[in-house]
C-alpha cells in the first residue's frame, strides 16, 4: 500500500509541477520575471535567466513536499515526479497519458531544440533533484 500510495502522490506532484512550471514558462515568455532587467542586447540571455528564476522557483514546490512527506523513498518520488512532468509537456498536442511523450520530450527539447529548448529541458529535470539535494543537506546541518 505504501507504493501505491507514493506513485499516487508522486502523480499528483508531478501534475501540479507540470502547471506550475507552464506558468513560469509563460511568465517568462512575457517578460515579468525580470522587468526591471531587461539587456536589450542580450535577449537570450535573458529569456534564459528568467526562465532559470522561474522554474527554479517551481522546482522548490515538489522538492518540499516530497522531502516532508516520502523522507525515506526521496529519490524514487522525484524521479517518478521528474517523468510524470516529462510526459505531459511532451504530450502538450497529444493525449495526456501517452507514453510517447517522453520521447517526444526528449527528442523536442533535447536532441533537436534550440539553446533555450534544451536549457528548459536541463531546468526541467534536474532542478527539482538540485533543491531536494539542497534540502537534504540542509536538514543534515
Amino acid at each position: 500500500m505504501n507504493f501505491i500510495r507514493l506513485i499516487i502522490l508522486s502523480l499528483c506532484i508531478g501534475v501540479t509541477y507540470f502547471a506550475l512550471s507552464i506558468a513560469a514558462i509563460g511568465q517568462s515568455a512575457a517578460g515579468n520575471v525580470f522587468w526591471w532587467f531587461n539587456l536589450s542586447g542580450y535577449p537570450t540571455i535573458t529569456h534564459l535567466a528568467q526562465n532559470v528564476v522561474g522554474i527554479g522557483l517551481v522546482a522548490f514546490i515538489p522538492a518540499f513536499v516530497i522531502k516532508s512527506y516520502e523522507p525515506s523513498k526521496q529519490w524514487l518520488a522525484v524521479t517518478i515526479v521528474v517523468l510524470a512532468t516529462m510526459l505531459l509537456h511532451g504530450n502538450l498536442h497529444y493525449m495526456p497519458w501517452d507514453p510517447m511523450g517522453i520521447v517526444r520530450f526528449i527528442f523536442s527539447t533535447l536532441l533537436s531544440g534550440d539553446i533555450g529548448a534544451t536549457a528548459m529541458f536541463f531546468y526541467i529535470t534536474l532542478l527539482p533533484v538540485l533543491w531536494l539535494w539542497i534540502l537534504k543537506r540542509a536538514a543534515r546541518v
